[in-house]
């Protein structure tokens, strides 16, 4: 297995996937970051020729603004975590291009292209993987991708009105996270639908808070569809100039 271009979201693949006993090559810039690689036991190489020679299957996680400057050719397959590149783009690069969608914390794979087992295999041992049509990746990026970001300002937002209200901060960021760890389960027993309906009462406080807060639902979804704009001026930006041969 290959990582072309292992920052902070291609380390953290790679170490997931050496958790999974998988093999795992990775290419950087820098000898800096190739030696942060080999601090953590991974084989690192400041070349890409190496890591795409000796992998079945190749995983880009470059800067959508280096994608450029990756210039190689082969029949295998090649699944870019890149924002904003199209598959039609990707096949300068592999003759088996995938898109797919992930983030910093590993809690689901989205990818797009033509299902093949090894790669579902792959992606399966890095998260769970749902295989998705190409026109939902781009909203997956700022949904899945930009997700994390956006949860945490979320709970810091009820964070701090906690304290506001007179609860510790300590206690305030425990009683949160307590919440959102519990959701998963809660939603799996009553749907996060019923569940507001079950909590919230007639004329009571939760249904109070929850009127409350209509515009600040109203903003979440303008935020996610302005980053939605903005990832499609940086595919557009980072699509020009790219070569249009086809590998």
């Amino acid at each position: 297995m290959g990582i072309v271009g292992a920052g902070a979201l291609g380390t953290r693949i790679a170490l997931r996937l050496r958790e999974r006993g998988i093999n795992v090559l990775a290419s950087v810039r820098t000898e800096e970051s190739r030696s942060r690689l080999e601090s953590l036991g991974l084989r690192a190489y400041t070349d890409n020729s190496p890591v795409v020679e000796g992998s079945d299957v190749i995983i880009l996680t470059v800067r959508p603004g280096d994608v450029k400057q990756v210039d190689f050719c082969v029949n295998k397959p090649l699944v870019s975590f890149v924002a904003g590149v199209p598959l039609d783009s990707l096949r300068r690069l592999s003759s088996r291009p995938y898109r797919a969608m992930t983030n910093i914390g590993l809690t689901l794979v989205a990818v797009s292209g033509e299902y093949d087992e090894t790669v579902n295999s792959v992606l399966s041992a890095i998260a769970p993987t749902v295989w998705v049509d190409e026109r939902l990746v781009d909203p997956l990026t700022v949904l899945l991708g930009s997700g994390p970001a956006i949860v945490a300002e979320l709970a810091a937002a009820l964070v701090r009105a906690g304290v506001n209200a007179g609860i510790p901060w300590d206690l305030a960021k425990r009683a949160v996270l307590s919440l959102m760890e519990s959701l998963p389960a809660l939603d799996k027993e009553f749907s996060m639908e019923r569940l507001q309906q079950l909590v919230a009462t007639p004329g009571g406080v939760t249904i109070k808070a929850l009127v409350e807060m209509a515009p600040a639902v109203a903003h979440i979804s303008r935020a996610v569809e302005a980053a939605l704009g903005r990832l499609s001026d940086i595919a557009k930006q980072h699509s020009e100039g790219l070569s249009r041969r086809v590998c």
